[in-house]
This record gives structure tokens, C-alpha cells and sequence, in this order.
């Protein structure tokens, strides 16, 4: 969820002015590569990318709408999510028995810490939710946790759902007596999301939690280390359009976009905290 309280509020208008800088270029640049540098090349490039445009615009409320419910889902699977990490583990995995019953033919028989006992189409599974933020991973002791728990109350394998990432250990000691299978953090997310999308009060209360964040914070943001393959993206189609065109607009803020690309590749990873 954090990474929604730390998104700029001016992400959205660069995107949008990035996609449409993207647009330009690529229309300019087929004309000039038929054609030459050339008046006409560049006109016919404009015009092309002005109706690609007038088409986006024309759908633009189909999208926004696809956009809207998707993004509900995600942030309201995260906010689940963020939810059940805070619960008592036996509501924890009872909640996470409850939604997977919608979705495949599970019959819960009883209940504990250590996990959900089901019934899935004649065999007993333990089914288990891990307690542990998104930063963290699943390792092989966790798994052998359910494994010893499983083969104590009779079920034939597990099921560990993973808020988190999963490591190799896990993988591999997933594969001893009692399998055991995973439930990803996507998975969760797109789970808890269709059942329990955001609401606009929700969605309220996020707004404020993100305007109480200090403007010092907006720094880290915008050099982190994952957009560095973003800006060097844009940097290198507006130096290329540089190279083919030789006009210093294009240079200007193609250097800069480099700049923040070894920027956001010389600064410091901030871990997210919640």
C-alpha cells in the first residue's frame, strides 16, 4: 500500500505528457525514414500523431472506467491484505478459507492457529495464511512448520498463502512428504480484490494518509530505482529524435532524462515502510 501513498501527484500528468512525446516521435520518425527530413515528413508525422490521439481521446471513458475497476481491485486486495496481517492468525486463515470456497469446491471442517482443515474433492488439505509483510519471504522453515502441522491432524498436503515473495528453500522443502502448494501475493491481491473491491471512503481515507507525507519525501520518490529504465527510455527516443532531426529541443530534455536515470542508478534504495 505504500507505494500508492508515495506516488507523486504529478506522475500521472508526466505519463500522459511522456505517451504523447512517445506518439510524436514514432509518427515523425517513419515519415522521416521515408522520406527524408523533410518538411512534408514532419507535417504527415504531426498529422498522424494528432489522429492517433483524437482516437485515444474517443476512448477514453471505456479505459478510464477498465482502469478505475482494476485499479479498486488491486488496492482493495492490498488493503485486505494489509488487514489480515494484523488479525489473530486463526481469523486470518479462516477469512482466506472463506473467499477460496467461492472459487473452488472447499469444505472447511475445522479450525486452529496452525491452519484451516478442508475438504477438497475427497482429500484433507491444511490450509495456511503467513503472517508476513510483502518485504518479506517465505523460507523453507515456514513451509516445514505446515508440513509437521499437516501430518498431525491427517491432511494429505498444504496450502501456504504467501503475502509475499517465496524463496528457493521454500520451493525445495515444498516438495518433501506433504506437498504443499502456493498462493502468491497476485494471486491474493486479484482474490481479495474482486471480492471486496475499494470504496470511495477508503479511497478518501488513503487521500489523507498521502497529503500528512512531507514534502522531503517526494526526493526519494521521484529517484527511485525502478522508474531509472523509464527515464532512460524517454531519454534515449529524444536523443535519437536529436540524431535524426538535429533540432536542440529534442537534446535538452533528452540529456536530462538520462541524468535522472543514473540518478535513480547512484541513489541509495529506501525500503517502504507501512
Amino acid at each position: 500500500m505504500q507505494e500508492y501513498l508515495q506516488e507523486s501527484r504529478f506522475r500521472p500528468f508526466m505519463d500522459g505528457l511522456g505517451l504523447r512525446c512517445l506518439i510524436v516521435i514514432m509518427c515523425t520518425s517513419w515519415f522521416v525514414l521515408l522520406w527524408g527530413v523533410t518538411p512534408p515528413a514532419l507535417l504527415s508525422g504531426l498529422a498522424l500523431a494528432t489522429l492517433i490521439l483524437l482516437l485515444r481521446r474517443k476512448t477514453r471513458d471505456g479505459r478510464l472506467k477498465r482502469r478505475e475497476q482494476r485499479l479498486r481491485q488491486r488496492i482493495g486486495g492490498e488493503m485486505a491484505l494489509e488487514r489480515l496481517l494484523l488479525s489473530p492468525p486463526r481469523r486470518a486463515h479462516f477469512e482466506m478459507a472463506v473467499l477460496l470456497t467461492q472459487r473452488c469446491p472447499l469444505t472447511l471442517l475445522r479450525a486452529g492457529d496452525a491452519g484451516i482443515l478442508c475438504q477438497v474433492r475427497g482429500d484433507q488439505v491444511l490450509l495456511r495464511f503467513c503472517q508476513k509483510p510483502a518485504t518479506a519471504s517465505v523460507h523453507g522453515e515456514d513451509v516445514l512448520a505446515l508440513q509437521q502441522a499437516a501430518k498431525a491432524q491427517g491432511a494429505a498436503r498444504g496450502v501456504l498463502c504467501a503475502p509475499c515473495g517465496i524463496s528457493p528453500s521454500a520451493h525445495s522443502q515444498a516438495q518433501g512428504e506433504v506437498p504443499v502448494s502456493f498462493l502468491t501475493r497476485d494471486t491474493l491481491i486479484a482474490l481479495f480484490g474482486q471480492a471486496n473491491p475499494v470504496t470511495d471512503q477508503q479511497l478518501v481515507a488513503l487521500g489523507r494518509r498521502r497529503r500528512q507525507q512531507r514534502p522531503s519525501r517526494w526526493l526519494p520518490v521521484i529517484l527511485a530505482r525502478q522508474r531509472a529504465a523509464r527515464y532512460l527510455s524517454y531519454g534515449a527516443l529524444l536523443l535519437g529524435m536529436h540524431l535524426l532531426t538535429g533540432l536542440m529541443y529534442y537534446a535538452v530534455p533528452g540529456l536530462i532524462c538520462v541524468c535522472l536515470a543514473a540518478a535513480c542508478r547512484c541513489a541509495r534504495p529506501n525500503e517502504a515502510v507501512l
